[in-house]
């Protein structure tokens, strides 16, 4: 959200003028992160993939490389390169997510509706991030996720604002 002229231009200046950052050099910003957003979502479901398939079943026999290269084919747009075993640096997996890596894009939807009443009224609204403050940062810990992000939003969250993100570039 940094990359939005309303926020970005608040403080971004040029160091002699003193101009703000113009918008055409923000939206080209915004351009540029854009690029290859598909790639990296499908990049992100095959780790999601691979995480889930190599803790579902008792690991005694099985070729992992070959699973994790069948997952690589379905998911993304190119096949593994030969003797590359890029599965044995995926740290995540014997860490924090273990099987449940697709939690950190489950987290990336969510993280993504929070910011819908924001984008409705506009990034410096401070009414918005009062509420926010007051349904989410507060009660953190104290209440289930799902509760908060639903008292913040007045629903359930959706698919749609991480939708939106993709679509746009």
């Amino acid at each position: 959200m940094g990359r939005r002229p309303e926020s970005l231009q608040t403080f971004a200046r040029h160091v002699v003028t003193d101009e703000p950052l113009p918008t055409e050099t923000i939206l080209r910003m915004r351009r540029a992160d854009a690029f290859g957003k598909g790639l990296w979502l499908r990049q992100q479901l095959f780790y999601a993939a691979v995480s889930l398939q190599l803790h579902a079943s008792d690991p005694a026999g099985v070729d992992t490389t070959a699973r994790v290269n069948a997952l690589q084919e379905r998911y993304m747009p190119f096949p593994a390169v030969d003797d590359t075993y890029a599965h044995l640096s995926f740290v995540q997996l014997d860490g924090y997510y273990s099987s449940a890596y697709y939690a950190y894009l489950w987290s990336l939807v969510i993280a993504r509706d929070l910011l819908t009443p924001f984008l409705e009224h506009g990034l410096m609204d401070s009414s918005t991030a009062q509420r926010y403050r007051d349904t989410v940062l507060g009660p953190g810990g104290s209440r289930d996720a799902a509760d908060l992000v639903r008292s913040f939003l007045g629903r359930d969250y959706g698919f749609e604002a991480y939708t939106r993100w993709l679509d746009d570039a």
